[in-house]
């Protein structure tokens, strides 16, 4: 289309060739007319006779069209767009008029243009008119055509030439983010707070969305508040429409948010919804969510939130990992790793005779953090990564005096360590330091005994009971300072290399009178987690003896090898200061037993802890559980109009969370039930977040074999 229109635009000289062949009915042989330019076939009776010419095609150089080809844009389907162009006779005065004869539409989407202009048109020099061409498309895609208008006395028609595009229609639907909309359980003339997000989700190009009102109807329209006012809202725009329920009145509400705009859509109705409970009548209710992060966690032991907000979880082979976390809605958690520490990962391992162990990692049950949002500071407990014992009885040489007490600091970007406390006793088997509290510059630490019910057996290695295991020990961190504190040993094999290398007791670290190092609390087999609560006091969940893995002391509460013993329950413990719990420990109980013919007991023995005593009333337990019972926590939160506050929650391997009430005293169990059932694969430790801490309410729990995190969110958030 183009080319034929160049043509048409520009005067050009044409040369004919024509070859005329005349057929002529001879009777004879034909002159000799020209032997140079005739040939003459006598038994054909043809001649050809070249000729040649040149013709003229001419265009009326008067007349101008401005412009000469016309874009009409983008057209929807249904619609028409139009535009004009001015013919003009340009001519001087003695010119000749123009004369416009026929005007034709044609081209490939003519059908789909008109045009104002039929043609007949005389313009006398210096006139002019405007011609209007419209394009209204039936289809979509591209369009083109033209118009031939004959100029009269010219060689050469004149030819105008239009394009378009068309589309159908875009339109725009409003959307909503929340057809239901639940704020939840709350207390009378307490907040409760809701919202949705309406969208326009038109194509860039599309029209915008009014949204003139919002009404509300229903049983309780009048309780319900929307924060709006008209709006228009452009392709892709969003508008945050908040709610909030009057909470004056107890019950369940509900209401419809009906919303009016100019959409493609229908008007959208929103479901409204709450409950408002009279104080002290709100259920005790928690949904599950697990932490979305990226990373993979690899055995979580123990974790806590820091003053600074952050998450930090200890994994079993000793990195701590501290992650930013985010509440995106309700129920929905993520987690962005910020730092990897591995300080104490990378501590020197040892052998149970002093020497060096080559094993790149520690087993970290424990952690507190404390400080400063701008300092933290954390407190942990490790000891050597192996273990071993079991029905085999294997004794891996690991280190019975591998247990160190760290401090952690950041000063800046940076985190520093330094081992407060070296030579804790740890077992053969997988009892070791575990959790950890500060109270009053003091440390409160569990440290797992070396039996099972206080005989050394095949199951731990024959390994006897140490002067600091199977106890809560007070470590006054003021007479320690900011140095380290190696435990005294008894004068064992190999003095170089203490206070590490335990030999099975020879070397083991001694109670010393008068140091920082006290008994706070005896006779605990296995407490994983110790708690201090807001009413100043210390609970602990101790875990009870398996059937044969050894036996209890006799009359004579002398350290012999016994591989009796039976299956008992883990109980909760509220323990104090020189506390029984009922797991015996002859070395601390009768000095007769020694080691190389050292006692590593400094001043008197307590008898007490020769005896025996069942979990459960025996020893003190204010109640029992069967599965193994470890992290341990007390609920702070205000949250059910207070009915948790200051009941402990405690994490068992039959994947459920324990909810304990006790009585004003805190010495006596109320109630004992379920709080979370089905919960992971293998819940380890726990913490609870307070009132004035993030995510105030909720619990978070690691699964020691899920390689997860899991939230229980209350429900009245």
């Amino acid at each position: 289309m183009t080319s034929m229109y160049s043509v048409w635009r520009r005067n050009i000289l044409a040369t004919v060739a024509l070859i005329l062949t005349m057929h002529m009915s001879v009777t004879a042989l034909a002159q000799d007319i020209n032997d140079d330019e005739t040939e003459v076939k006598a038994t054909s009776g043809q001649i050809n006779v070249p000729l040649s010419g040149r013709g003229l095609l001419e265009r009326n150089s008067n007349l101008t069209v401005s412009p000469n080809s016309i874009e009409l844009g983008m057209v929807e389907v249904g619609d028409s767009s139009t535009q004009t162009v001015l013919i003009t006779h340009r001519g001087d005065d003695e010119a000749p008029p123009v004369m416009i004869g026929n005007a034709v539409l044609f081209g490939l989407n003519a059908e789909e243009f008109t045009t104002d202009f039929n043609g007949s048109m005389t313009l006398f020099p210096g006139e002019s008119f405007e011609v209007a061409v419209t394009l209204t498309p039936l289809q979509p895609g591209d369009k083109s055509a033209g118009m031939r208008l004959s100029i009269v006395d010219s060689s050469s028609p004149y030819v105008l030439l239009f394009n378009g595009e068309a589309r159908f229609p875009l339109t725009s639907n409003l959307s909503t983010s929340d057809n239901n909309v639940n704020l939840g359980e709350t207390l009378q003339n307490n907040p409760a707070n809701g919202n949705f997000i309406l969208t326009n989700d038109g194509e860039p190009d599309a029209p915008a969305i009014n949204v003139s009102a919002i009404s509300l109807s229903g049983v309780n329209s009048t309780e319900f508040v929307v924060d709006f006012l008209p709006q228009s809202l452009q392709p892709g725009e969003t508008l945050d429409v908040k709610v909030s329920l009057d909470t004056s009145t107890a019950g369940i509400k509900s209401a419809t948010a009906e919303v009016f705009h100019d959409g493609n859509n229908v008007d959208l109705q929103i479901n409204l919804s709450g409950s408002v409970n009279e104080p002290q009548a709100v259920p005790v209710n928690f949904s599950v969510s697990n932490l979305s992060t990226s990373y993979i966690f690899v055995k979580p032991t123990t974790l806590q939130f820091g003053p600074d907000g952050k998450l930090y979880v200890g994994e079993m082979n000793g990195p701590i990992r501290i992650f930013d976390v985010k509440r995106n809605a309700k129920n929905n958690y993520s987690a962005t790793l910020l730092e990897s520490i591995s300080l104490i990962k990378d501590v020197i391992n040892h052998n149970d005779d002093g020497t060096r162990d080559f094993a790149n990692k520690r087993l970290l049950t424990g952690l507190h953090v404390t400080g400063s949002a701008n300092n933290p500071v954390i407190y942990a407990a490790s000891s050597d990564p192996r273990q071993a014992a079991g029905p085999s009885g294997n004794d891996s040489n690991l280190d019975t005096n591998s247990g160190i007490l760290h401090k952690l600091t950041r000063n800046g970007g940076n985190w520093s360590k330094l081992d407060l406390v070296r030579g804790l006793p740890r077992s053969e088997e997988n009892h070791v330091p575990n959790g950890l509290v500060l109270v009053d510059n003091k440390i409160y630490i569990n440290i797992g005994g070396h039996t099972n019910e206080g005989l050394p057996s095949n199951n731990f290695a024959e390994l006897p009971e140490y002067a600091l295991s199977a106890a809560v020990l007070e470590i006054d961190l003021g007479m320690i300072g900011n140095s380290t504190y190696d435990i005294p040993t008894l004068d064992g094999p190999n003095d170089a290399a203490d206070p590490f290398g335990g030999h099975d007791g020879l070397n083991q670290a001694k109670l010393v009178q008068n140091g920082p190092i006290k008994i706070f609390t005896s006779g605990l087999r296995n407490a994983f987690d110790i708690v201090y609560t807001e009413s100043n006091r210390f609970y602990v969940w101790d875990n009870g003896p398996n059937t044969g893995w050894g036996g209890q002391p006799g009359n004579d509460c002398l350290n012999t090898v016994d591989n009796g013993g039976s299956k008992s329950e883990d109980g909760l413990h509220l323990i104090s200061r020189g506390y029984y719990a009922g797991h015996p420990n002859p070395t601390r109980g009768n000095k007769a037993n020694t080691f190389d013919g050292q006692s590593p007991i400094e001043g008197p023995a307590n008898p007490e802890e020769c005896n025996y005593q069942l979990p459960g009333p025996a020893s003190g337990a204010l109640v029992t559980n069967s599965p193994s019972t470890n992290g341990l926590d007390e609920y702070t939160a205000s949250n059910f109009g207070g009915a948790m506050k200051g009941d402990l929650i405690a994490a068992a391997f039959n994947k459920t969370i324990l909810r304990v009430q006790l009585n004003n005293a805190g010495n006596k169990v109320t109630s004992k039930s379920v709080l979370q059932a089905d919960l992971g694969s293998t819940p380890l430790d726990l913490t609870s977040q307070g009132d004035n801490q993030v995510f105030p309410g909720t619990i978070w729990i690691a699964d020691l074999f899920g390689k997860e995190l899991y939230i229980l969110e209350p429900v009245d958030y």
